[in-house]
């Protein structure tokens, strides 16, 4: 075990032993490095997950395939050996049983909760049965019971022979070490606080937020999300909401703070709310970290207290350093000590523990203590949960089990909670289900080429309507419905708006007359025409994105195209691009919300202060996707990327009849509509003309 204060070098001591900060570091390396006798930086693709497995810190950023079965046979589609695909098959369900996560082969990382993906990237990590495994905070986002089972897995895997080293803050985990280093001086092994004590329960009425019988249900999910949750918050309140991975705890959150509405039931908010998010880097958005600081009370016309606040929250020398450059822990208490500035009634935390040791979070909540009047942490620490909290809700499969004062609650006892139905296990198919990748390719440049091919208003407009209409009823896309419906409004509206007010061709029949200004018929019909082409080729572009697993997109470009296959590198990057590209628009999204929660509205600006504003947003989405490409990188490069070696794919493609099916009609219209198009440009160029294609004539001029 590695222990020691934040920000003292852990995670680069663990990126040294990896062999990552040699090949993708910024710095000086100095001394030597040597895993099982060799330099890990030096180390191929299949030496590297035969030696060294990784679970990185920034575990959301290291997934890539679009199913969990895809993210841990990844390791091995770089080495299967001599055991086939069957057994690798069964290596990636047994990976993914010894962490708890039996049956999840066939879900999509982006959809289970943070503590299943961290799970995730472990089964990643010991699928390829690695001499050394090294850890950097795998338990930060694990309920008390996951922590065990995690512990009990490594501690096998040490008996076993292989060399585990753990980088954690949770001390209480010392006995289960063989040998621990110390870095960066004291650490403090527990929390010492005097106990709190609980908030009398007053009037539903008093309550600063209520949530009434709340139920939501995520897109695309088999089971619903909450299931008639009620809860009231008063001031004087320190709540902690507890409870296993995937129960529900950031659904509640984002319930209560508005990013999420719930599909029956209501949240009365009788006071002001301000929330930190599981990701923290999306509330950041200043250019240094004492603007951070200010933003909100320079907002709200109120003295600076950037100075004071910094140390407040443990920050202190770090003023003029840029939020991005910090510490995972340090961005995490700036971003809390930013929305607590915004002086709101109810704070919402989300993961507040992750990355901090003791004395952190000790500063952490002292600060919160003279801030907010009202605090609702979700935490899977029990330490923390009984050193700060007053009241202890407990959810469980979206339900609360519990909800007590902490001297009283069933959880920090440790008492067994209700059994919550884990889905059956399954093996990985064997066979992909749903259209082939490679046929999505092609419908996808069917829909380029007629976009080029069609001339008429009609067939694009149709075109156009029929793409975004199956997006729109696509799951993933529901929580973007709205903005993408608008956002094709407003594309189709400001084009055919432009054009019919600058058109010059003649004939032109006016539309609307204002006194001397005229909007033409013709243009207008053009604006739509043109727009109509970009909304179809964008719309395919999202369905395809949301539709296809990035591993299968990712076999399905490698497979022989025009006798050819694209190099593994570009079709890596361009699967990785379709799949990260609908994440950076969620994101732009978030950091928006934090701006409008933090700050006066739009319309109370001037056009020029707005403007820099909404420049100034894409600081933090910038810096999130960097961030996420190197991250990326450096996990493909811990999992034996090697874009010259061959690859076994765990589910290899397989072409069925309705795949033949669609692709025929697919090209049947295409070819059609091409075929006619020639044959009007024939004619209309005066080079061959039949008089038994009169109606094919007429037909093309009003149609296509």
């Amino acid at each position: 075990m590695l222990a020691g204060p934040t920000g003292c070098g852990k995670s680069t001591v663990a990126r040294m032993v990896v062999g990552l900060s040699q090949r993708h570091g910024h710095g000086r390396v100095e001394g030597e490095v040597r895993v099982a006798g060799r330099d890990p930086a030096s180390l191929g693709g299949r030496d590297r997950v035969r030696t060294i497995g990784f679970v990185g810190q920034e575990v959301d950023d290291c997934v890539l395939a679009g199913t969990c079965a895809g993210e841990v046979g990844f390791a091995l589609e770089a080495d299967p050996g001599t055991e086939g695909a069957v057994s690798v098959r069964e290596r990636v369900a047994n990976a993914l049983e010894r962490v708890g996560l039996a049956g999840f082969e066939d879900r999509d990382p982006l959809t289970i909760s943070g503590g299943e993906r961290q799970r995730l990237v472990i089964a990643a990590a010991i699928v390829a049965r690695p001499q050394v495994l090294v850890l950097d905070e795998p338990l930060s986002q694990l309920d008390p019971a996951g922590t065990q089972e995690v512990v009990r897995v490594l501690r096998r895997l040490a008996d076993e022979g292989v060399t585990v080293l753990l980088v954690e803050h949770r001390l209480g985990l010392l006995g289960d070490a063989d040998r621990v280093v110390q870095l960066g001086g004291h650490v403090a092994p527990e929390f010492h606080v005097e106990p709190r004590r609980a908030v009398e329960p007053g009037p539903p009425r008093n309550a600063l937020l209520s949530a009434i019988d709340i139920h939501f249900r995520h897109a695309g999910a088999r089971e619903a999300g909450l299931v008639g949750v009620s809860l009231d918050l008063r001031a004087g309140e320190r709540v902690a909401l507890v409870g296993g991975n995937g129960a529900g705890k950031s659904t509640l959150l984002g319930v209560l703070s508005g990013a999420l509405v719930p599909s029956a039931g209501r949240v009365e908010r009788r006071a002001r709310l301000a929330s930190v998010p599981q990701n923290a880097d999306l509330v950041l958005f200043s250019p240094t970290a004492a603007d951070e600081l200010d933003y909100a009370p320079r907002e709200a016309g109120l003295p600076a207290e950037g100075a004071r606040s910094l140390a407040r929250f443990g920050l202190d020398g770090l003023a003029a350093r840029p939020p991005q450059a910090l510490s995972r822990g340090q961005r995490l208490r700036l971003a809390v000590g930013a929305t607590a500035a915004t002086r709101a009634d109810v704070l919402l935390l989300d993961e507040v523990g992750s990355g901090q040791d003791a004395g952190n979070l000790g500063r952490l909540f002292d600060a919160m203590d003279g801030i907010a009047p009202c605090v609702l942490f979700s935490s899977h620490d029990p330490a923390l949960v009984a050193a700060w909290a007053t009241r202890v809700v407990w959810i469980e499969g979206g339900r609360v089990v519990d909800d007590a004062p902490v001297g009283a609650s069933r959880w920090i006892a440790n008492e067994p909670g209700p059994a919550v139905a884990r889905p059956a296990a399954t093996a990985p198919p064997s066979r992909p289900t749903g259209l082939d990748a490679r046929l999505r390719l092609a419908l996808v440049a069917v829909v380029s080429v007629l976009v080029i091919v069609l001339e008429g208003a009609a067939p694009l407009i149709t075109l156009a309507g029929g793409l975004v209409v199956a997006s729109l009823l696509h799951p993933a896309v529901r929580p973007w419905r709205r903005s993408l419906l608008v956002s094709a409004a407003l594309v189709a509206w400001s084009t055919a708006l432009s054009q019919s007010l600058f058109w010059s061709e003649w004939p032109r029949t006016p539309l609307v007359e204002l006194g001397p200004v005229r909007f033409w018929r013709e243009g207008a019909l053009h604006g739509l025409t043109q727009s109509s082409r970009f909304i179809a080729m964008a719309a395919s572009g999202l369905l395809l994105a949301v539709s296809t697993p990035t591993d299968r997109l990712l076999t399905a470009l490698r497979s022989p195209l025009a006798g050819r296959r694209l190099p593994y590198a570009l079709a890596m990057m361009i699967a990785a691009m379709v799949r990260f590209v609908p994440l950076v628009a969620t994101e732009w999204a978030q950091v928006r919300a934090a701006r409008a929660a933090r700050g006066r509205p739009a319309w109370r600006r001037w056009p020029t202060q707005w403007l820099g504003l909404e420049i100034a947003l894409l600081r933090p989405v910038v810096a999130r996707s960097i961030r996420r490409a190197r991250m990326l990188a450096e996990s493909l490069d811990a999992r034996g990327f090697d874009p010259t070696a061959a690859r076994l794919p765990l589910v290899p493609l397989a072409w069925r009849t309705r795949d033949s099916v669609v692709l025929t009609a697919a090209l049947a219209v295409l070819l059609t509509a091409a075929s006619l198009r020639g044959v009007y440009a024939l004619y209309t160029a005066d080079l061959w003309y039949h008089s038994a294609l009169r109606p094919v004539y007429a037909f093309v001029r009003g149609w296509l």
